[in-house]
This record gives structure tokens, sequence and C-alpha cells, in this order.
């Protein structure tokens, strides 16, 4: 394989990671909080909540990073018969499926996830609003433990029921940890890359995820080659790194505004770290930090991660140089994610 076949096999794998989505419905009765937790799940108010009762009629669509979410209307009504639901909403299209809930299921959730059965379709049944869940002579377990029998004898399966609570978040890292497992690979990766991270653990997927993506971001830069480093002798493409570095922020829900609190924390770390992902965050800052990693190319460089197209540009000194720098922004970028959320900063 000639250069120009590696340079196009890594823009269109590149291309084809940006490319992957993951869409997700959730379905359930009015007033169960969908759109909170949508907003919770993405780290971002994207979906409008409120203390009224959910007047939803339509389908409401929001969309982060890749990630798809489709808050459907009640199934079965006169205006959504059962017999055209799935077709007007394109049920099979969805990777899986949210049931929320805060009080019983109704006869149409039941239907509903029956004939997504059917579909042989993953569905998740939560549990929103828990921190409400509350009965005289009853300890919070033996509660959950009730609302685990009924759920599953209502809808006569031994489905999966997760506790959340999008006021102290709990049960928000399980619901993450049990939809990247219910999706294939590539999906795995964006919903990794792109879902709000509440634990440790998950901050770890994250950032596996990121690594490699970042590979292949580094190996498209340094193919283009089309900027020169000032005080190297060696080309890349600066916007490939800039676009990577945003894309990194945007991952760890690291947007301007978050930044800049981080940025006047009393914790030191924390201010530290947010200083530095600032710095390197525009081109100035991505051509200094090329610079500074440019004597020391094999620190590290993701091999474990290069396609079998692209060993000649991995072998390069720009791809040292870029994926060593990728590596440095993102370490940057976990860290100051993973001191915030142990200091508890939001």
């Amino acid at each position: 394989m000639g250069i120009q076949e590696e340079i196009d096999a890594i823009r269109k794998k590149l291309d084809e990671e940006s490319k992957v989505t993951v869409k997700i419905a959730l379905f359930g009765q009015p007033g169960a909080g969908k759109s909170s937790l949508i907003n919770k799940i993405i780290g971002k108010d994207v979906a409008e909540v409120g203390v009224e009762t959910d007047k939803t009629v339509d389908e409401q669509k929001y969309e982060h990073n890749g990630l798809f979410f489709s808050d459907l209307p009640g199934y079965g009504t006169e205006r959504f018969p059962e017999e055209t639901y799935f077709e007007q909403f394109k049920i099979p299209e969805f990777d899986l499926f949210l049931c929320v809930t805060s009080g019983k299921l109704h006869q149409a959730d039941s239907r509903f996830f029956k004939k997504l059965k059917s579909l042989n379709k993953a569905c998740i049944f939560i549990v929103n609003k828990c921190d409400t869940l509350w009965e005289d002579g009853f300890t919070e377990q033996e509660l959950e433990e009730r609302k685990v029998l009924d759920i599953k004898k209502h809808v006569e399966d031994d489905v999966l029921v997760i506790f959340t609570s999008c006021r102290n978040n709990k049960g928000l890292d399980r619901v993450n940890i049990e939809i990247q497992r219910l999706l294939d690979d590539a999906k795995k990766e964006r919903w990794a890359r792109c879902a709000k991270a509440y634990s440790a653990d998950f901050l770890a997927k994250k950032k596996a995820a990121c690594e490699k993506y970042v590979s292949y971001a580094a190996l498209a830069a340094a193919a283009n080659g089309i900027n020169p480093i000032p005080g190297l002798d060696v080309s890349v493409d600066i916007g490939v790194l800039v676009k990577l570095f945003k894309e990194i922020r945007e991952s760890y829900g690291l947007n301007d505004d978050y930044l800049a609190f981080l940025e006047k924390s009393a914790v030191p770390m924390v201010g530290q770290l947010a200083n530095s992902v600032v710095k390197y965050a525009a081109q100035e800052g991505v051509i200094l930090l090329l610079r500074q990693v440019a004597g020391r190319q094999a620190v590290k460089t993701f091999s474990k991660y290069i396609p079998f197209a692209g060993q000649i540009i991995a072998a390069g000194v720009g791809y040292a140089i870029t994926s060593n720098a990728g590596s440095k922004y993102l370490d940057s970028c976990h860290n100051l994610a993973e001191e915030a959320l142990q200091n508890n900063l939001k």
C-alpha cells in the first residue's frame, strides 16, 4: 500500500469514527422526569424541564455529540395508535430504549415493551425520582425490591431495573455503564466519549475511548502535513488537532463557562489544570504544545491503536509529535475532570 492509499484510508477511518451515533428512545407516562434524565445523561440542559406535569404530545428529539435521544409520545393513543406507531416513529432504528417511570407502569408501557421484545430490542427500566420513594414501616431497600418485583410481574419478564434520582445523581453511573454494555463496539466508544461521567470508573472508560480517537486524529494530522511547525522541520495539519482538542474538551464536559469556573477554584490543582486546558485550546496553543513535545517524541505513541493502514505515517516524526501532543492534552482534560469529580465541583 502506497503513501496516498494510507492517507486515504486514515481519512476514511477518522470520518467513520466521527459519524458513529447512538440513538436512544425514552417512553413512559407523563411526569416521570424523562427530560431531566436526558439532561443528566448528556451533562447539558438540552431538554426543557419544569415542575409542571409533562404535556408532551409529540416526539421530542435532542442531540449532543452524536448521542440522539427521542422522548416518545404516548403509545396506543387515539392520535398515535398501536398499529402505525412503530412505523411512524421508526422504532426499529433505535439502538435501545429506556422505560422511565416514577409511579406505576401503565398497560400501554407494558404492551410497548412486549412489542420491543418481539423485535429483540434492548430495554432498561428506570425508576426515576427514587429519592421520593417512601412508605412508613419499610426500608429503602425493601421498597426498591417491591418495586422491581412489581415491574417484572407487570411486564412478565426478568427485566433490568435501575433506580435514579436527578436531584442527587443516584443511579446515573449505572445507567451509563448498562447502556454502554448493550451497545456494539463502535457505539460503546461513542457513548463512553460523550456521555457525562459520574464516577472515576466511567472516566477511565472515557479516557480509553478518547485515546483511540486521538490516535486516528494524530495519524490524519500527520498525513495531511500542510502546516509547518515553527522551529521544526516537520509539517502537520493544525486544523485537525484544533478540532480534536475541542472534541476532547466536549467529551469531558469542559465548556468555556465551566472552565472559567474551574480556573477560579480554591483547589490549587484544579485551577492549574484548567489553566493548562485553556492555554492549549486555540491554534496558537496547539502549536506551542507541539513544539514542547517535539523533544520527547517517543514518550507515548498509541501503537496499539494504529490500524493496518498507517504504518508508514505512524513511523514518522509527524505522528510521534501529534500523538504525544494529543496524549498530553487528553491527560490534562482527564485529570481536570477527575479532580473536579473528586472535589464535587459542579
